[in-house]
């Protein structure tokens, strides 16, 4: 009976190992959700960054189903309340697929915002945080948002696809239309590096 019971535990120790995310794979699905949240609530660079940030702590805790929306799900929320302006973060709270973008679907993680959105489709180059960020914000017991202005779009304007054009991606045409369908993947990453490498701007 104990050798039962040891089994069924390394059995259930290996499952929930293998939900865990890698650092690559969350970080590429915390880019994704994020340049979505960009370009629909039209964050400034600043946001843009943290919400990366936010996002990426969040996927990183994801381990077993009650994860998903657990602590690390609340603290998103709370954290978001910080960047995203007043206007921003009910837009966010009506968009579901933004406000739960994890569901639990045949023993896996899924991500419901590629239900509204193309895989390889994306509208801004990769923030600053896509190459160096490793998801150390959860480690804290403070916010490391709380204080911080982030430049957020002018309380009159609403959120709609495409707003706060940024120095991070911008394009001549509406991105998704059929003139310019976006960026891929490598082209997001490759123009976030160069402007990681751009002199600041005075």
């Amino acid at each position: 009976m104990k050798r039962f019971i040891l089994a069924m535990v390394a059995v259930l120790t290996l499952g929930s190992a293998a939900n865990a995310m890698s650092y690559k794979s969350a970080r590429d699905q915390a880019f994704f959700l994020t340049d979505k949240m960009a370009y629909e609530l039209g964050l400034s660079d600043d946001q843009y960054n943290a919400v990366f940030e936010i996002n990426m702590d969040y996927i990183m805790c994801l381990d077993v189903y009650d994860d998903i929306f657990g602590t690390f799900w609340t603290r998103r929320n709370n954290e978001l309340k910080y960047v995203l302006s007043p206007m921003q973060y009910q837009r966010y709270l009506q968009l579901e697929y933004f406000y739960r973008p994890v569901s639990w679907e045949n023993r896996k993680f899924v991500f419901t915002v590629y239900n509204h959105y193309p895989k390889d489709r994306y509208y801004r180059a990769a923030p600053p945080g896509y190459q160096v960020y490793k998801g150390s914000n959860r480690y804290f017991d403070h916010s490391a948002y709380n204080g911080r202005t982030f430049g957020a779009p002018d309380s009159k304007s609403q959120p709609k696809p495409g707003m706060g054009g940024s120095q991070y991606g911008t394009s001549k045409s509406q991105p998704g239309s059929k003139s310019q369908p976006g960026l891929t993947k490598k082209q997001a990453v490759n123009q976030g590096k160069h402007m990681m490498n751009q002199p600041p701007r005075r």
